[in-house]
């Protein structure tokens, strides 16, 4: 069984522990080293001698024990001694963690087919599993068992005999003195055997004292034999350059003719001078040779030798000529000059890879220290590069680097092929065979050739990285720059760029010696993008490219932060809603960030948000609904920004405020249209101050259909004033702050760089949107008097026929109900003007705005002449188109005052404005009339309990009736009811009695009066028994007033009135004189003149 002795070797950390093992107190194993010499080298020992020195005392015999009882002359050995408990430990602790090895390792080790394909289900576990896989498993996990019970097979031998410790110790020092006293007796032997076999060469005779004496006297010996040696003549410069050149000569001609078909082809290139042919071999070496004899069979001889690469010694060392003088010499004598290049390529080849070792080793003590690993495997050498960057249990990256025999193992071996230098490069643990790397033969350079290998591994990095970034769809789609630059000269300068914003980019590099990835920028904030990239993960590449993202991403929202904090825009930390809620929205399964941004004055629940991930990044406007405490996305637009990366200046900004409160407003217009059911079309709109990706759409929507949302009975006749389409634009945002509040503060938004003079303030200012609704007219003339700016914020062009609305309005409310009531006062306007240019009477448009129509009429009929004015007084009128109810404002002094809300009801019917001006002007005689009816009433009204009364039922009826109380009839009154009607499509006034009760005609004094007026003037009248017809125009006024003499009449002869005499004469005086006067010049009516006002519509 093999010694177990190997697994423990004892450690310096266990030394001078104070224990006591086989020996005396404090001494390592139980020992106190003597100073003297204790005779073997390296032996711990202890004489059983009297004294132990211990410092500089010494302690008698009789402290000290005897060793196990033995003579002073035995030493007692210690050395190599290791308590048992720590070896049974040690060795415990070995086989525990080679388990967990060993269990790591059967885990990485691939699974059977069966379990993979998961088809574990129904098996009969009685059968084994026979599999390649699972085979190998037990074999391995039974090797290792085996292995594992070797040692402790060897531990127990071990506990074995340390229960007889004592005689182990004293057999052990036992065998060590017998083996002692053995090796000295041998080495004695060998001594003595050696010095007898040196004293032959000693042996010298005895001194010749009488030759010596006779020499030193006489200088003479003739009794020594002479030689009679001949001393050659001195060779001459002249001859020995003839020999050089008789011998340049014989090498020469043995070269190129005797030697030509053995020359290798490497040794092709030589110079034969001074007696020396000189066989170059570029890279490798030169040799000079010469030869001893003219026979061509004879060898060449060595005589020197150079490297022909940098770095080499200038010079051969001795010993180092030595050997290749002989090993030369020899090769040159058995294969001649091919046998003499195929030894020194070979010596060369060897050569460098010692040198290439060196320098690595030099380098490994140097720059790259802890990073390099260097291996000498015979005639081949190893380098590990990065070998303090990656782990223990991962792939490492190395070189081999070894002597190639040249051939080519799918063909015929050919003398031609020769060894060379070899190199193959693993990295992380497998092998490149597509990458060759080209050996400089002059300059040897460890540290070139592992740059030239990490060059190519930090290419493969860079482009793992390129390729990984490129498939990805933000990149694919050149959304942003991805740029590699590899130098091969220098990777150090090897670098991946990736545009993190519009003017910042990413650059990665690796660095040569360490491995390491180093990034510029190396961090955002508390992002350690370096130190993430080069932390031990599981995909390299992959989980990288996350991190680039994911740095990006921080980058992003940094930067986004910084500069558009100064124009109103923040981050939102925390989000206003969880990460997963928008997942439904973005409908993407890969990852990505969310940057929530909220922009001072706009309103609380909208933000923008911004998406990023490698498939690129998307702007988002959310509107967050938050409802018991959950909030929801309720609403959400994508903005169509560019999908380029932006340049995040005070411009963008700007832009980007106005384009969200656009989309703002444009969603809650289009809702309120959906909320009402109104049909619209949205179509983008270019606006030059806005980059052409920033599309402001434009709405278009019926007019008809924004009228009828306010006015069931809308005219379908809208196409004759105007056509059916309303065109809405978002054209600006303004910045507004409650009047509560103080002075406006100055936006940077809308004062662009002038001096802010206060501070904004972020809870009070406020975002309203403007909005352009433009309306196109059928006949711009018709809207002659509004040229220009109608009024604020209302326009007219008449050469394009086309109204503007400038509505103001908060972001993101609906400007529905303001537009339509503009449009409805349009139309109410286009209506109004319609019927006057419409009308036959004479009504003229005096002036024209959009909440109001001021005119004038007459009760003559409209003149041919279009712009001439009639004689005779023009009455004024006003129409207000304000409010949702249209009203006529009509000038106190006006007879037709009393029917203003007769004409509002008509105004705001089905009919609206378009029967007003006709019944202005038709009506205005009999207004008339009874207005002097009532002036010539008014003294009577005051002195008298008669009384007279005007009432307005309609505007084509009236009453008129009389209160005349007398003695015998409190309760006599007459009652006259006027009321227009169509004869031949010509209108008329009819006046006929008709009183309450059940004589609706009595034969009275009234109706005798009545029958003698009516009868007795036919030219502006026509009797018709109960009735009279009068012509609206011409009679009506003259029949009114001659009525009313008639009948004040015979308010004076009442038997209950008192002097009436004066009252005729003035009421008749006040008639006369209404029958002079001109209209102008009628006096304003009294307050209570005038008796209630039915209202009621006769159709």
């Amino acid at each position: 069984m093999e010694s177990g002795a190997s697994h423990f070797q004892s450690t310096n950390h266990d030394r001078n522990n104070g224990s006591l093992t086989n020996g005396p107190w404090d001494s390592s194993n139980g020992l106190v080293s003597s100073t003297g010499d204790q005779g073997v080298v390296g032996t711990n020992t202890i004489s059983n001698g009297n004294t132990v020195n211990f410092g500089d005392s010494q302690l008698p015999t009789s402290r000290i024990p005897r060793m196990n009882d033995l003579p002073d002359e035995i030493q007692h050995i210690t050395q190599g001694f290791v308590p048992v408990g720590r070896l049974l430990s040690r060795l415990a602790q070995q086989t525990h963690n080679q388990l967990e090895d060993e269990i790591m390792a059967l885990a990485r080790m691939p699974m059977p087919p069966s379990a993979m394909n998961g088809n574990t289900i129904n098996t009969d576990l009685s059968l084994d599993d026979n599999s390649i896989q699972n085979i190998d498993k037990k074999v391995r996990l039974l090797n290792f068992v085996q292995a594992r019970h070797e040692e402790w097979v060897k531990a127990l031998i071990i506990a074995n005999w340390s229960r007889k410790a004592e005689p182990v110790s004293k057999l052990i020092d036992l065998m060590h003195h017998i083996n002692t006293t053995r090796h000295i007796y041998q080495e004695s032997l060998d001594h003595m055997i050696t010095i007898k076999r040196d004293i032959t060469w000693f042996r010298i005779p005895n001194p010749d004292l009488r030759t010596a004496l006779h020499v030193l006297s006489t200088g003479q010996a003739p009794w020594m034999p002479e030689l009679n040696y001949i001393q050659p003549p001195p060779i001459t410069p002249e001859e020995q350059m003839r020999w050089i050149e008789n011998l340049n000569t014989l090498l020469s001609i043995r070269l190129n003719l005797e030697e030509h078909d053995n020359i290798p082809e490497q040794f092709q290139d030589f110079e034969i001078d001074s007696g020396r042919v000189r066989f170059k071999v570029p890279g490798e070496f030169e040799v000079d040779l010469t030869i001893a004899d003219e026979d061509p069979e004879k060898q060449f001889w060595f005589i020197d030798f150079r490297f022909a690469f940098q770095p080499a010694p200038s010079e051969l060392s001795d010993h180092l000529r030595d050997f290749l003088e002989y090993k030369v010499n020899e090769v040159l004598q058995k294969d001649g000059l091919p046998g003499c290049y195929k030894f020194l390529h070979e010596f060369v080849l060897t050569h460098k890879i010692t040198e290439y070792v060196r320098q690595a080793i030099d380098l490994s003590k140097g720059r790259w220290v802890d990073m390099l690993q260097v291996e000498r495997l015979r005639r081949a050498m190893a380098i590990h590069y990065w070998s303090g960057r990656q782990p223990l249990d991962s792939p490492r990256s190395y070189i081999i680097m070894g002597v190639s025999s040249g051939k080519n193992s799918n063909s015929v071996s050919s003398q031609s092929a020769q060894s060379r230098l070899s190199l193959r490069w693993f990295r992380d643990g497998i092998e490149v065979k597509d990458v060759k790397f080209p050996l400089d033969d002059d300059i040897i350079s460890t540290e070139t050739l592992l740059n030239r290998v990490i060059g190519k591994h930090i290419e493969h990095i860079l482009r793992s990285f390129y390729d990984k970034l490129q498939s990805q769809e933000r990149f694919r789609k050149r959304e942003a720059n991805l740029g590699i630059n590899i130098v091969n000269d220098n990777p150090e300068e090897s670098m991946l760029t990736m545009q993190l914003s519009y003017d910042r980019y990413l650059h990665i590099k690796v660095a040569p010696i360490t491995g390491a990835l180093l990034t510029t920028p190396q961090s955002v904030g508390k992002y350690d993008l370096q130190n993430q990239l080069n932390k031990d993960i599981k995909r390299p590449i992959t989980d990288q490219v996350i991190l680039l993202e994911r740095f990006r991403c921080y980058f992003m929202e940094d930067e986004l932060s910084r500069r558009g904090k100064s124009r109103g825009w923040s981050v939102c930390n925390p989000p206003p809603v969880k990460h997963e809620v928008p997942r439904q929205i973005l409908q993407t399964k890969e990852s990505y960030q969310l940057i929530w941004l909220k922009r001072r004055g706009l309103p609380d629940n909208w933000y923008i948000m911004v998406s990023q991930s490698l498939g690129g990044d998307r702007w988002w406007l959310i509107e967050v609904a938050n409802h018991s405490g959950n909030a929801k996305i309720a609403t959400h637009a994508r903005l169509p920004l560019s999908p380029s990366t932006p340049e995040y200046s005070d411009k963008f900004f700007s832009e980007l405020t106005f384009f969200s409160s656009a989309m703002m407003s444009q969603i809650g217009i289009l809702g309120a249209m959906h909320k009402e059911k109104i049909k619209y079309a949205v179509q983008d709109r270019i606006d030059p101050m806005l980059p052409s990706n920033m599309k402001v759409p434009t709405i278009h929507v019926r007019l008809s259909e924004i009228l009828g949302q306010h006015r069931s009975h809308v005219s379908k006749s809208i196409s004759s004033w105007a056509f059916d389409f309303v065109e809405i634009n978002l054209r600006n945002i303004e910045s507004r702050v409650p009047p509560s509040s103080g002075p406006a503060p100055l936006d940077p938004e809308t004062q662009g760089n002038e001096e802010r003079s206060m501070p904004v303030a972020s809870e009070q200012q406020r975002y309203n949107i403007v909005v352009d609704a433009r309306v196109k007219v059928a006949d711009p003339s018709r809207f002659g008097p509004l040229r220009g700016n109608v009024e604020r914020g209302v326009a007219f062009n008449e050469h394009l026929g086309v109204f503007a609305f400038v509505i103001e309005a908060e972001v993101g409310s609906s400007i529905l109900d303001t537009l339509a009531h503009r449009l409805q006062a349009l139309s109410r306007l286009a209506g109004s003007i319609d019927a006057i240019r419409q009308s036959r009477r004479d009504v003229q448009c005096e002036e024209i705005t959009l909440n109001n129509v001021k005119f004038s009429y007459t009760d003559q009929v409209r003149s041919p002449n279009d712009g001439a004015h009639q004689s005779g007084h023009r009455w004024t009128a006003s129409l207000d188109l304000q409010t949702d109810n249209m009203k006529l404002n009509l000038d106190p002094a006006n007879p037709q005052a009393r029917a203003v809300e007769q004409f509002n009801k008509l105004i705001n019917s089905k009919e609206g404005f378009r029967a007003v001006p006709w019944f202005l002007s038709i009506t205005l005689p009999i207004h008339s009339a009874l207005s002097a009816v009532e002036r010539a009433w008014e003294a009577i009204n005051g002195t008298t309990q008669c009384r007279m009364n005007v009432s307005v039922a309609s505007l084509d009826c009236c009453t008129l009736q009389y209160m005349l109380p007398s003695a015998k009839d409190p309760g006599r009154r007459l009652t006259l009811h006027i009321k227009m009607q169509s004869r031949n499509v010509i209108p008329e006034w009819r006046i006929h009695r008709e009183e309450l009760g059940s004589n609706k005609h009595p034969d009275d004094e009234f109706q005798k009066v009545l029958q003698k007026l009516w009868m007795s003037d036919k030219k502006v009248s026509r009797h018709l028994g109960p009735s009279l017809a009068v012509d609206v125009i011409n009679g009506v006024e003259t029949v009114i007033k001659a009525t009313d003499e008639a009948i004040r009449t015979l308010v004076v002869r009442s038997p209950s009135v008192s002097k009436q005499a004066q009252p005729k004469v003035t009421a008749s005086k006040n008639v006369n004189q209404n029958k002079s006067a001109p209209p102008s010049k009628a006096r304003p009516q009294q307050p209570g003149a005038v008796g209630p006002v039915v209202i009621s519509l006769d159709d």
